[in-house]
């Protein structure tokens, strides 16, 4: 049966889609990753990682199907295992290393708890990346966020657009 595997990396802006037999293998899954890569992409050095999966719950996988969760198979191809991540809420920062397939929306649940945030107030910010306007998606990895060598990004937790009326 096949099975949708979604990819993000810091190759390419937008998610993009391979389709694999659930009996594939974890190599055969990165092979077929590792062709949407643009031509002359270094792949060496290239870690695949499967979303908000921090744990090495899937470290031990051989198969696609070990991989699927409730939504599906969704993976990062980045060249950095870690990235360093700073939140800025007024006068504090907190940081946390996450690998480059955590969910800007994992990132924003860590950031709230950790300073101290009510669930409901946590849900009425977002993240923005420092020194922009942009907030990502809260699906978007964070590993599409920054490239290799510089293995950090920066957020500001910012109050989320209310529109009224």
């Amino acid at each position: 049966m096949p099975t949708r595997v979604y990819i993000q990396s810091e190759h390419f802006p937008d998610i993009k889609l391979v389709e694999v037999n659930d009996d594939a293998t974890i190599d055969e899954l990165k092979r077929a990753v590792l062709a949407l890569l643009p031509p002359g992409t270094d792949a060496t050095e290239l870690t695949l990682s499967v979303e908000d999966d921090d744990d090495d719950a899937h470290a031990g996988a051989t198969h696609v199907k070990d991989l699927k969760k409730e939504h599906g198979v969704r993976v990062h191809l980045h060249r950095c295992k870690h990235l360093d991540v700073h939140v800025r809420f007024g006068a504090e920062v907190v940081l946390r290393q996450f690998r480059p397939a955590a969910t800007v929306g994992r990132v924003r649940l860590w950031a709230g708890h950790k300073l101290g945030m009510a669930p409901g107030d946590i849900a009425e910010h977002v993240l923005q990346i420092a020194g922009t306007n942009e907030q990502p998606d809260v699906d978007i990895h964070i590993g599409t966020l920054t490239k290799c060598p510089q293995c950090s990004v920066t957020f500001d937790l910012v109050p989320a657009h209310r529109i009224n009326g």
